[in-house]
């Protein structure tokens, strides 16, 4: 139930930034495939919306509207879980995880770095948020890092192409790690 829940998080990105800061490396208009100076600030802004968007559907438990940030051929990294495959099977997995964790309490992205190119852009961030499953006593939290690949589509929009989400939170019956030894 756990890695189930936790895939939803691409990105949101993933995914994937609510109160994106726009922080990152500054875009190279001169990297391998640009043929244009690229419009930095339109890439950001896009991208910043696509991520606020995105924690709000996510935030409502939409699974359709989440995976509408991606594209029909994307692929999904979610942690503890194989691939996702496809928009479709992206909006699937985001419904069981939904359904899985009961309420989502305040699903936060955080853009950390965003490395912008002419057709595509690389960005970094971390999330954080608390649930609370249906007969729960308490909401449980989870927090961790994302990675998600933007390509820009032919009608100018921005989409996720690929994302990795990774988690910070041990598996269930894990437990947290142990401390260090002292020398």
């Amino acid at each position: 139930m756990i890695a189930r829940m936790l895939m939803g998080l691409c990105g949101a990105a993933l995914v994937m930034a609510a109160g994106c800061k726009g922080v990152g490396a500054a875009a190279d208009s001169t990297k391998a495939g640009a043929s244009a100076p690229v419009d930095e600030a339109a890439v950001r802004k896009a991208i910043a919306a696509a991520d606020s968007e995105f924690a709000v559907a996510f935030n409502k438990g939409d699974a359709a509207t989440a995976a509408s940030f991606y594209t029909d051929d994307a692929v999904s990294r979610p942690p503890n879980q194989e691939p996702e495959s496809g928009r479709a099977a992206i909006e699937q997995g985001n419904a069981g995880m939904f359904k899985a964790v009961g309420k989502i309490n305040d699903f936060k992205i955080e853009q950390k770095d965003l490395d912008i190119f002419a057709d595509h852009a690389v960005e970094i961030g971390s999330y954080s948020f608390s649930f609370t499953p249906a007969g729960a006593k308490a909401a449980q939290k989870d927090h961790g890092s994302f990675l998600n690949y933007w390509k820009k589509q032919p009608d100018g929009s921005w989409k996720i192409y690929r994302d990795i989400i990774v988690s910070s939170e041990p598996l269930p019956g894990q437990g947290p790690p142990p401390a260090p030894k002292k020398s």
